[in-house]
């Protein structure tokens, strides 16, 4: 993440900013007024902080699709990728470039929360279906 930072031109100040939040960090569980034990966090962001979001946006900055015709939509740390059925890249292979780069940033998807949704008017002579990827469930918009 950092030398994403620096090849985005963010100013050393900021960047040792950034090191001094994200290192050295614990935490503790508390339940039923009984606290455990401290435990080092030396990987993720704090959920609901501030910075988060602007890190992910930095991290996936590189993040691209193969063809020209599909679509990465990214907001805050969710990205959607829109292939259109006429593509000359298709879903499954677009979805195969995004997990090798996330494999590559070591960034984890989580494919229990990911959904392939395929939109089509409904039309009982044109019930044509793309193939599934077979990681994460299909569902239907008409």
């Amino acid at each position: 993440m950092l030398a994403k930072l620096v090849d985005l031109g963010i100013p050393d100040r900021a960047i040792n900013w950034i090191i001094s939040y994200l290192t050295g960090r614990t935490q503790a569980v508390k339940c039923n007024a009984v606290v455990s034990s401290t435990a080092e966090i030396n990987t993720s962001i704090v959920q609901g902080s501030g910075i988060g979001p602007m890190l992910y946006a930095a991290m996936e900055n590189d993040l691209r699709t193969l063809s020209i015709m599909n679509v990465l939509v990214k907001y805050a740390d969710d990205t959607n990728l829109v292939v259109p059925s006429d593509s000359d890249i298709d879903l499954v292979e677009e979805f195969n470039n995004v997990k090798q780069w996330a494999e590559e940033n070591k960034m984890i998807l989580n494919l229990q929360k990911t959904k392939e949704i395929v939109f089509r008017r409904p039309n009982p002579r044109l019930d044509i279906y793309p193939d599934p990827i077979t990681e994460v469930e299909q569902v239907f918009f008409c």
